[in-house]
């Protein structure tokens, strides 16, 4: 037979041409209702079978201009849909002329058998002749065609509107679950910091302790030879750099707990690196040598300090608990490293260019090789229950990303293991430390009130003050403080933030209140919400932050009184 397969899907047309050809038949192939009426005007065809739903001419419509045509109305014709599955749409087709109406999909037998059955029950049949319905009222046609496709058009919509719905709800679950990612992600890098700090609370106590021994210890020596004056000097020095190691300890450890992440900065690697392996020192036995060699002349590498120090914390614990009890050795290098074009093959994070490669190794039991390829996972861990969460090596491989660098692996079992990281170099220096070797600037007599409930620091704060040249006046109460401002002038006032009855904060709205425009110079020992920017915007001239040295204080007025004078103003500081 020679058959015309219409329908739109190209795919639809391939598999009904393979099913009809695989059966002996001749198979022409049309897109649309207009296309098959053409080649239907041309040849000659055994039957026609089409789908309804096309462009340009549906099935319905080619079924009546074919059933209207007296040289082609008798050809055998099948509707073969998907769309149109109401049996109102099988009535309104078979009304048209249609010799059967078959809904897709169907097996391949049960299909050929319908066809077999239209082409001998049309050869069994006399030839239709002309009659008055083939003159039929035109809008009884078309008022039951509209019907069809109108209800069709409605359940397109009902489906499109569910699959919008569906669409919009994907999509709102997929931006819950990225929050959730992200937020789950920030609550691993912080438990794998809290771990890094429980490892580093034995180092800490530690250095606190032998802090707190040269200050006793000098304080004491201080006080028996005060009349030596020379002696004394070299005591209260002593007794002076132990504060300033423990101030500095004290804001490592506030640094490295804080939650929000840090902004990248230029700095030394090996200086970061130094400091954390002498913390580590401490926690770590005796019996393991831990053994820095860090190369002159590395340039800066753009990271978080406080990341890089919680990275080697990890890996050289790691590298710890993999010797175990016995002797062992861990060395920790840091030198330059060129990445060429083969290198970045083997490594798809990296690109060529100089980077400062960070390698930790240890003669430990080394990573057995199935293993190797898990290690980054998060929760994979080879430690026992007691050893840690596993967390660690998948926060250090994410850490590495955001430096936009890498880290790779290499170990062997019973030959230990080498972790080797790689920061990319810059071509600029590190941020430079400030010296306070400068002279320390004086003042000139300005009357300052100092507010601060601590009375040792009241004290100090007075004596700094008499010492750089200004006339103090101190309260440890800022009920009274206030009662002063109000009778008195004073060319600045110094507060503390926490303080019983007032904070700083509401202690300075006070002021405002009475006198707009007077400076207020912040200080607090620390504050998760509060930097200079943030203080300035609530009103205060400035923040400083304890511990301070008497220099430190005389710079921070010197900036203070040197800046033109604020214009007097009723804004208050916003709550904070």
């Amino acid at each position: 037979m020679k058959i015309l397969s219409v329908d739109d899907k190209s795919e639809n047309l391939y598999m009904l041409e393979a099913l009809l050809r695989g059966h002996g038949h001749e198979v022409d192939s049309a897109s649309d209702g207009h296309r098959a009426l053409q080649l239907a005007d041309c040849g000659r065809y055994d039957l026609i079978i089409s789908d309804i739903l096309m462009p340009r001419m549906d099935g319905f419509q080619l079924c009546r201009e074919l059933k209207k045509d007296g040289r082609l109305r008798n050809i055998p014709f099948i509707f073969y849909t998907a769309t149109y599955t109401d049996p109102r749409d099988a009535a309104f087709a078979l009304s048209l002329g249609a010799d059967r109406f078959l809904v897709k999909p169907l097996e391949p037998e049960v299909f050929i058998k319908a066809i077999d059955e239209v082409v001998a029950q049309k050869t069994e049949t006399k030839p239709a002749a002309p009659s008055e319905a083939d003159s039929e009222d035109e809008a009884i046609y078309l008022k039951e065609y509209n019907a069809r496709l109108i209800t069709k058009l409605e359940k397109k919509m009902l489906d499109l509107e569910a699959a919008n719905r569906a669409l919009i709800d994907d999509i709102e679950d997929r931006e819950r679950s990225a929050r959730e990612r992200l937020r789950l992600e920030d609550k691993l890098r912080q438990a794998q910091k809290m771990e890094a700090i429980g490892t580093l609370a034995g180092g800490i106590a530690h250095d606190f302790n032998n802090i707190l021994a040269g200050i006793i210890g000098f304080a004491e020596l201080g006080l028996q030879e005060v009349a030596n004056p020379l002696s004394a000097d070299q005591h209260f020095r002593e007794i002076l750099k132990a504060g300033q190691r423990a101030r500095d300890l004290v804001r490592q450890i506030l640094t490295f707990s804080r939650q929000r992440e840090q902004d990248r900065q230029p700095i030394e690697l090996g200086e970061t690196v130094k400091e954390a392996l002498k913390l580590l020192r401490a926690t770590i036995p005796v019996s393991i040598d831990i053994v820095p060699k860090i190369e002159d002349g590395t340039p800066t590498v753009l990271a978080d300090s406080t990341q890089v120090h919680q990275i080697v914390t990890n890996l050289v614990t790691n590298a710890w608990h993999a010797i175990g009890n016995k002797a062992g050795t861990i060395t920790v290098r840091i030198s330059n490293f060129l990445v060429d074009e083969d290198f970045t093959l083997a490594n798809p994070d990296l690109r060529p260019g100089r980077y400062v490669r960070l390698s930790i190794s240890d003669n430990g039991s080394g990573i057995p090789s199935e293993m190797l390829g898990r290690i980054f996972e998060p929760f994979f861990t080879t430690k026992g229950p007691d050893e840690g969460t596993g967390l660690g090596l998948s926060v250090v491989h994410g850490l590495m990303k955001s430096f936009d660098g890498s880290i790779t692996v290499y170990s062997n079992p019973g030959e230990g293991t080498t972790l080797n990281l790689y920061f990319p170099a810059l071509e600029f220096g590190a941020v430079p430390a400030k010296l306070e070797e400068t002279p320390t600037p004086l003042g000139h007599g300005e009357r300052i009130l100092f507010v601060d409930d601590e009375a040792v620091l009241t004290m100090l704060g007075g004596r700094f003050l008499s010492r750089l040249g200004y006339t103090a006046v101190t309260q440890t109460d800022p009920r009274a403080a206030l009662a002063l401002f109000k009778e008195q002038e004073f060319d600045l006032v110094i507060t503390d933030l926490t303080m019983p009855h007032f904070s700083g904060i509401e202690f300075a709205r006070c002021l405002w209140e009475v006198r707009p425009g007077a400076r207020v110079l912040l200080t607090t020992g620390y504050s998760a919400t509060l930097d200079s920017k943030r203080a300035r915007e609530l009103g205060f001239t400035d923040l400083l932050l304890k511990p301070y040295t008497v220099h430190g204080l005389g710079d921070a007025l010197q900036r203070i009184f040197n800046a033109a004078p604020p214009k007097p103003s009723k804004r208050q500081p916003v709550p904070v």
